[in-house]
């Protein structure tokens, strides 16, 4: 009897376990189905941290030269000076009464040191004061606290042509060292203004030339030297007057790299841009390519309307500028409106790069077939995956991603950003950019085009996008700034909207 009661026993406590094991695999099912929905849900509806674009995406330092000559005394203290004319006061406000010991003057610059008597000009390096009529006199003079009017200091800004002399001396003593030489425009902008952008090599001065023609205001173009004799390019190219007066208002950036490796053949196209983008001296800017030339009205287009609409609309908006090539046998006049756009399109002399991915979004077919009559001469457009637009923005979006080096997503990374960051993007009707078709251009440095076909490090879809769908969630290829209405009324093929 007591047998078959302990065999009941463990009967029992068998099925118990049975129904208990069966009921925790069932809610254990149950936990994991959840949190997979819970995991997409998230995804899918993830909401922007509260956090700056600048935190999102923070803005790149670069070492760029300063227009600041340092001057230090004995007792280690060191003072930096502008270009200009200082005299004794400026120097006693300074604290500069003791013996100079050294000066150090950056490319671009030459400073003299003056007495009532000698001179000495220190030029581009460091250079230790001991001059015993100039430097240790000036100690003196001011120990004794007679005659601190003797002493004036004086400044100069070099021309380009002396900048550049230097720069090939910088080059034979460093070639292991990156220069970011900063060249000032000698003209004054107001900040509600907007400076062109581009970057380029040597081979590519002259063509850059038509943008300059075509678009008056400012400019910054960063020059990026493949080789170590293309400094030599550029002497020659500004030792012509027409050269140096059209670049007098144009703020130049030259960039010399580390020469000691093979990775400054890979062109860095986007620390280039961001480096334009820092010298820009306005609050606005229009990034663009340098084989491009933009209609002669788009500049004044652009500060007469474009500003203001970006000053006073309360979403981040950025004014796409459509971009179409002419055929390379095209020999006539360039386009100078929409009008002989059309015309060339019409006739085969026109046509619209990458019409898909890259430049299909933007619409540029639509308006080059059909002359639209509507009051706004903007239309808005929802963002595409792989888009790579140019655009009019303010200086303060979020900058390129120095990351991407060649060609190759650079710019698609930028407006995938953008997108992130729910910004619209309103096309110009009127006003385009043009490039004429050419062959290939030879890369200054035999190894240059060897790294263009190098296997990239970071690229757009294996490294970029992911980053991207961790900040902002899966979705972030979809279009997150425009009307939904758009959808149906953007009159495109609209699969493959954040498919890549």
């Amino acid at each position: 009897m007591h047998h078959y009661r302990r065999q009941f026993q463990y009967t029992c406590l068998y099925f118990i376990r049975l129904l208990f094991r069966r009921r925790l695999r069932r809610l254990v099912l149950i936990f994991i189905f959840l949190t997979l929905l819970f995991i997409i849900f998230r995804r899918l509806t993830y909401h922007l941290p509260a956090l700056s674009s600048d935190q999102l995406f923070p803005r790149p330092f670069h070492n760029i030269s300063q227009h600041k000559a340092r001057i230090c005394n004995s007792n280690n203290l060191c003072s930096y000076w502008l270009a200009g004319y200082w005299k004794d006061d400026d120097l006693k406000r300074q604290k500069l009464y003791h013996d100079v010991v050294s000066i150090e003057v950056p490319i671009g610059m030459t400073v003299t040191l003056l007495t009532n008597e000698t001179r000495k000009i220190f030029q581009y390096g460091f250079g230790e004061c001991v001059d015993e009529d100039t430097c240790r006199y000036v100690s003196r003079l001011n120990i004794e606290g007679t005659g601190l009017n003797l002493i004036v200091f004086a400044f100069q800004i070099v021309d380009l042509r002396l900048a550049l002399e230097q720069i090939h001396t910088y080059i034979d003593d460093r070639k292991l060292e990156e220069l970011i030489y900063y060249h000032k425009s000698q003209f004054t902008f107001i900040e509600s203004d907007v400076t062109l952008i581009s970057q380029f090599t040597v081979n590519r001065l002259e063509r850059f030339e038509q943008a300059l023609g075509a678009w008056s205001g400012p400019v910054s173009a960063v020059i990026y030297l493949i080789s170590p004799h293309d400094i030599g390019v550029l002497i020659t190219y500004f030792s012509m007057d027409k050269n140096a007066y059209l670049y007098s208002r144009v703020d130049l950036t030259i960039v010399k790299p580390d020469y000691s490796n093979g990775i400054y053949l890979k062109y860095p196209i986007n620390k280039l841009r961001n480096i334009g983008i820092e010298a820009a001296p306005t609050n606005y800017i229009f990034v663009m390519d340098a084989d491009f030339v933009p209609t002669p009205q788009l500049y004044e287009f652009a500060v007469s309307y474009v500003v203001p609409q970006l000053q006073t609309l309360e979403r981040p908006t950025v004014f796409v500028v459509p971009c179409v090539a002419l055929v390379e046998d095209y020999k006539g006049r360039p386009p100078r409106d929409i009008s002989d756009l059309r015309r060339l399109y019409s006739n085969g002399w026109a046509y619209v790069t990458d019409p898909r991915a890259g430049h299909g979004p933007t619409g540029t077919k639509l308006l080059l077939s059909h002359p639209l009559k509507v009051s706004r001469p903007y239309y808005e457009v929802c963002y595409e995956s792989q888009w790579e637009p140019y655009y009019i923005l303010p200086k303060s979006a979020p900058m390129y991603d120095e990351r991407f080096r060649n060609q190759g997503g650079d710019k698609q990374q930028h407006t995938l950003a953008l997108n992130a960051l729910k910004y619209r993007f309103l096309v110009l009707r009127e006003h385009f950019i043009y490039h004429l078709d050419h062959a290939k251009l030879l890369w200054p440095g035999g190894g240059f085009k060897h790294a263009q076909l190098t296997e990239k490090e970071f690229t757009y879809f294996e490294h970029y996008i992911p980053e991207l769908e961790k900040k902002f969630g899966i979705t972030v290829r979809w279009p997150r700034g425009c009307s939904r209405a758009l959808f149906k009324d953007q009159m495109r093929d609209l699969v493959g909207i954040g498919v890549g």
